[in-house]
């Protein structure tokens, strides 16, 4: 019975992966990056009650295309970032650390490509969830909704090896709320509102570069 399983599985995916090596090659990219801005406002930070900036910092991560089409790939991206989370001294002061900090991000979307020969232009978009964990008594790592967009170049020195430059941007929704929650304080994991409708982002930049290794 399992033998049929098998079999029944194999000629079912046979005809799907042999669909996606002939519109393209699949991708497997070490990648490091910096991460650029990061902020947890105090303005609504239930356990910090201060402004909190995530320094940047590199960050690593491995990203994994699988072809669709010549134009177009199925991304899997995940990167994560150490670094540390800074009290906010204002314009003419320097920040102060506060706590180490580590935000990880597991995404899933499309890369579009066009170009010919060795240097493919491309966009991206993706969407998944950011992992924030901040080392902090009395807080846990929290899993929250995000999103992001960017684009680069992929360089190919030959067929199976080459290099990609990006630049991307990413989002995060801490918490949201609307005017039907019942009550006019509301206190969360990372937040607390007194307005009827509220949004709390975490917004980063990320400049990276890795090395592609095609088959």
């Amino acid at each position: 019975m399992h033998r049929r399983l098998s079999i029944l599985a194999l000629l079912l995916f046979t005809p799907a992966l042999a669909a996606a090596a002939g519109a393209g090659r699949f991708e497997l990219t070490p990648t490091a990056s910096y991460n650029f801005g990061g902020t947890i406002d105090g303005g609504t930070a239930d356990i910090f009650n201060l402004d909190l900036e995530a320094e940047d910092s590199e960050a690593f991560g491995i990203t994994l295309d699988i072809p669709l089409a010549p134009w177009m790939q199925l991304e899997f991206l995940a990167s994560r970032q150490s670094t540390a989370l800074r009290i906010d001294g204002g314009l003419f002061q320097t920040g102060q650390d506060f706590a180490d900090f580590d935000v990880s991000y597991y995404q899933v979307g499309g890369l579009f490509q066009w170009g010919n020969g060795q240097i493919h232009p491309f966009v991206v978009m993706s969407l998944g969830v950011t992992e924030l964990d901040p080392e902090v008594q009395g807080a846990t790592s929290e899993t929250r909704f995000s999103g992001s967009f960017g684009g680069g170049v992929k360089i190919f020195f030959n067929e199976h090896v080459g290099i990609r430059l990006e630049g991307r941007g990413f989002w995060t929704l801490l918490e949201s709320y609307d005017e039907n929650y019942d009550g006019d304080y509301c206190c969360y994991e990372f937040s607390c509102v007194c307005d009827d409708n509220y949004n709390s982002e975490f917004t980063q930049a990320q400049a990276s570069a890795g090395l592609i290794v095609a088959w």
